[in-house]
C-alpha cells in the first residue's frame, strides 16, 4: 500500500514538473486568435489590433485568423475542441459567449465549460436611431408614441436572437412598450430598410449609422452607455434621457480552450492588458467608438461572462424569444 501511494504521489509531482516546464517555455510557436466573424468587421478590428500589439511587445508571432460561418458556431467551436496549450484563442464577445447560449440549447460548445476566460477587450453602446419621419424626439417621446400604437412600430435588427434584437427587447420590458421585431441577415440591411423609411426604429452599434445621423437622414435619441460617445456629442444617454434602469450594450473578449495551464491564462491576461492599457490603442479603439475596458483578471471575466448568459437567458424566457 505504501509503495502504491508513493508512486501515486511521484506520478502527480512528475505531472505538475511537466505543465510547470511547459507554461516556462510558452511560447515557442505562433499563437493564433480565430475570429469567428468575415474580415472587416469590429471584432477582426480587435483582433488585429491586439494582435499586432502583442506580437510587438513579445517579440513573438500572434496571427489572427477568420473563420466565419454558422452565425459564428464554426470558429467558436474550432477553439473549444482545440487544445489547450494557449496557442489557439477565441476573439469572442456578447452575441457568442452569452446571446447564443442564453437563445439556444443545442450549440455544439458550453461558453462557461469549454473555455478559459482571459479578459475582456472593449465595451461598445448601442444608440437608438429612428426615422426623420417619426414624430419623436428624445426616449421619452418614443416610449409615449410605442404606448399610444402599441404593435405598430416596426424595429429592424440583424437576426433573431442578434444582440440588437436583445437591446430592442429589453427597452420594450423596461418601459411597458410593444414593437414589431424586423429580423435582416446583417444590420446594414436593416439600416437600408430604416433609411427608406420600412421600419422606424433601429438599436445599432453607433459606427453603422453614423453618417446618416450626422446628415440628418435619420435622428439619434439616445445611447446606452454611462456617458456620451464624442462623435455623437449632443446625443444624450439613457439616463440622461430619462430611463437609468435600462442597461445594455456590447462587449468583445478573449477566451483559451477550457483546462488551459493557469500559468498560461495568466501570462496571456498580462500581455493583453498590459497591449489595451496603452494610449495608441485606446484612441484607436475611440476612433471606431469602443472603449477599452479589460478585467481585473481572468477570474473576473469568467464571472462576468456567467452574469451575462444569466441575464440575457432571462430576458430571452421573459420576452418569449425563439431562435428561428
Amino acid at each position: 500500500m505504501i509503495k502504491k501511494i508513493t508512486c501515486w504521489v511521484a506520478s502527480i509531482v512528475l505531472i505538475a514538473f511537466s505543465v510547470g516546464a511547459f507554461a516556462q517555455d510558452y511560447p515557442n510557436q505562433p499563437i493564433r486568435i480565430i475570429v469567428p466573424y468575415t474580415a472587416g468587421g469590429s471584432s477582426d478590428f480587435v483582433a488585429r489590433t491586439v494582435a499586432t500589439r502583442m506580437q510587438e511587445n513579445m517579440n513573438h508571432p500572434v496571427v489572427v485568423e477568420n473563420r466565419p460561418g454558422g452565425n459564428a458556431v464554426i470558429g467558436t467551436e474550432l477553439v473549444a475542441k482545440a487544445r489547450p496549450d494557449g496557442y489557439t484563442l477565441l476573439l469572442g464577445g456578447s452575441s457568442v459567449l452569452s446571446a447564443n447560449p442564453a437563445l439556444y440549447n443545442n450549440l455544439p460548445y458550453d461558453a462557461l465549460k469549454d473555455f478559459a476566460p482571459l479578459t475582456n477587450a472593449v465595451v461598445s453602446p448601442i444608440v437608438v436611431v429612428v426615422h426623420p419621419s417619426l414624430p419623436v424626439n428624445s426616449i421619452k417621446e418614443l416610449i409615449a408614441y410605442a404606448k399610444a400604437n402599441p404593435g405598430k412600430l416596426n424595429y429592424g435588427s440583424a437576426g433573431v436572437g442578434n444582440t440588437l434584437h436583445l437591446a430592442a427587447e429589453m427597452f420594450c420590458l423596461t418601459t411597458g412598450t410593444s414593437m414589431t421585431h424586423v429580423p435582416y441577415k446583417g444590420a446594414s440591411q436593416a439600416l437600408g430598410d430604416l433609411l427608406g423609411g420600412s421600419i422606424q426604429v433601429m438599436f445599432d452599434l453607433p459606427q453603422t449609422p453614423l453618417s446618416n445621423i450626422q446628415a440628418g437622414k435619420l435622428k439619434a435619441l439616445a445611447v446606452t452607455g454611462e456617458k456620451r460617445i464624442a462623435v455623437m456629442p449632443d446625443v444624450p444617454t439613457m439616463a440622461e434621457a430619462g430611463l437609468p434602469e435600462y442597461q445594455f450594450g456590447t462587449w468583445i473578449g478573449l477566451v483559451a480552450p477550457a483546462k488551459t495551464p493557469p500559468a498560461i491564462v495568466s501570462r496571456l491576461h498580462k500581455e493583453m492588458v498590459k497591449v489595451l492599457n496603452q494610449p495608441e490603442v485606446k484612441e484607436s479603439f475611440a476612433k471606431q467608438v469602443m472603449e477599452v475596458k479589460a478585467s481585473e483578471s481572468s477570474e473576473a471575466f469568467a464571472q462576468f461572462i456567467k452574469s451575462e448568459i444569466d441575464r440575457l437567458r432571462n430576458l430571452v424566457q421573459t420576452a418569449n424569444i425563439k431562435p428561428e
